[in-house]
């Protein structure tokens, strides 16, 4: 085995434990929504408008389904934190499968060097 796929699977190793130490996940897309009311004498009808919010909400898509939720401002933190992490766990599975297709080419190269030598032997 050489030095590079040692150190791609060693790679890996530290990618399979840093998935392992990952939080919650929670596919999705956070955004800020400002809202106007029906009352003709708020706020919100005012010159310029003060829009009610902001409200946040929470949108995904699932098995082909799209589904939004609004986030209580108390929720924002863990929810952020969610979607942190469902975004590093599709960073680190890109990381993963890119170090295994670098194995497998080497391993493949090496493979074709092998029965080059054995035919020409």
């Amino acid at each position: 085995m050489s030095a590079s796929t040692r150190t791609l699977e060693r790679r890996i190793e530290r990618i399979k434990q840093e998935l392992m130490a990952l939080g919650d996940l929670r596919p999705g897309h956070l955004s800020e929504q400002y809202n106007v009311c029906g009352n003709p004498r708020c706020r919100c009808k005012a010159s310029p408008p003060q829009k009610h919010g902001p409200y946040f909400q929470l949108g995904w898509t699932r098995k082909g389904k799209s589904t939004t939720r609004f986030i209580r401002k108390p929720d924002l933190p863990a929810v952020k934190a969610q979607l942190r992490n469902y975004e590093e766990l599709h960073n680190l599975v890109e990381q993963w499968v890119h170090a295994a297709l670098e194995i497998c080419e080497t391993k493949l190269n090496q493979s074709r060097a092998a029965s080059k030598v054995s035919r020409t032997a």
